[in-house]
């Protein structure tokens, strides 16, 4: 028994002649291309040495035989050469391909991994929005964006496979990949970190792959090039302190977060929780007062940020080390000497 394979040009030829068709309600184009890839291919199966006609010569061929009108627009504009185009390099790359069998096993692979790009530039789709809005959370989305995501991951899949393209739909197809690929790697870069943001995007999308800013915050503290979120302070005995407030030589408070910005900086994954800032007596709101604690988050729809929950109970962290050794006074190193 042979199995007919749907190569990489089958699946182009096939695209074009929907193209083509394009002009047609949905219906009657799904009729007169119904079981033509499994056609197509098994023709080949019977003669590899067959070429594939022009694809619009083939439609104007099937309308013929169903009795429809030919096509007597044309359609310009940029939108239109996009979409023509798009659809000829596609043809072009398919010829070529089959001609080298390493591409063509390449091709092959990569067509089977077409259900999964329809989803991941849905998934890309429904980020930029959100993000676009403010309300991006590392590699998910808030609340009702994954509704967003779901409804733009159906439109993608049946656009996929041919469905749902009506005037117009081949060329927003065309830009819309285009687009998905040159944004992937930026976006990617962007929802690295949990607590990346649009800046971080931004600067991300100009570097083109990793120069996505990841630091806790424009002024936040770093180690040796990694970030610092919290600092645990001990006394000369080696126990440790608790609501230590540190500053710079200059005087300047010693934060990991800027205590002015409106953002809450999150302290986990999706923002679940947020770091806490303390209250100073003059009622300023501060981040050096260490340790610092943590607080359970949500969205708030309303001011389209994250907030801590009404009621949340401040978590402390424990510190790395219940005692360290403790710190020898000058007066106990000399003795300690003699």
């Amino acid at each position: 028994m042979t199995t007919s394979t749907v190569t990489p040009e089958i699946v182009a030829f096939a695209q074009g002649v929907r193209a083509a068709l394009a002009d047609l309600p949905a219906e009657e184009v799904d009729d007169l291309t119904e079981g033509l890839e499994a056609d197509l291919a098994e023709a080949y199966a019977e003669d590899l040495q067959r070429e594939l006609p022009d694809p619009a010569a083939y439609a104007t061929e099937l309308r013929a035989a169903a009795g429809l009108p030919m096509r007597t627009t044309v359609k310009t504009g940029v939108l239109a050469g996009l979409a023509s185009s798009w659809h000829e390099t596609r043809a072009d790359l398919a010829v070529a391909s089959r001609r080298n069998p390493a591409l063509a096993s390449a091709v092959d692979f990569l067509v089977e991994l077409r259900p999964a790009w329809w989803i991941v530039r849905a998934w890309l789709a429904a980020w930029l929005v959100a993000w676009f809005f403010g309300n991006e959370r590392g590699y998910g989305m808030a609340g009702t964006w994954w509704l967003v995501f779901a409804a733009f991951a159906v439109i993608s899949v049946q656009w996929g496979r041919g469905r749902w393209q009506g005037r117009g739909v081949p060329a927003l197809i065309a830009i819309g990949n285009v687009i998905a690929v040159i944004a992937f790697l930026p976006v990617l870069a962007a929802t690295d970190d949990p607590r990346s943001s649009a800046g971080d995007f931004d600067r991300g999308f100009q570097s083109g792959v990793d120069a996505t800013v990841n630091d806790p915050a424009p002024d936040g503290l770093t180690f040796r090039g990694h970030p610092v979120a919290n600092i645990f302070a001990y006394d000369a005995s080696g126990k440790p302190l608790r609501d230590v407030q540190l500053f710079t030589p200059d005087g300047k408070p010693l934060e990991p977060y800027a205590s002015q910005s409106d953002d809450v900086p999150c302290a986990a994954n999706e923002c679940s929780t947020v770091w806490q800032s303390r209250q100073l007596e003059t009622g300023q709101p501060v981040f050096n007062v260490f340790p610092l604690g943590t607080v359970a988050a949500e969205w708030d729809d309303q001011a389209q940020q994250t907030v801590p929950k009404p009621g949340a109970t401040t978590v402390v962290p424990k510190a790395p080390f219940l005692k360290v050794p403790g710190v020898l006074t000058p007066k106990k190193v000399a003795n300690s000497n003699e």
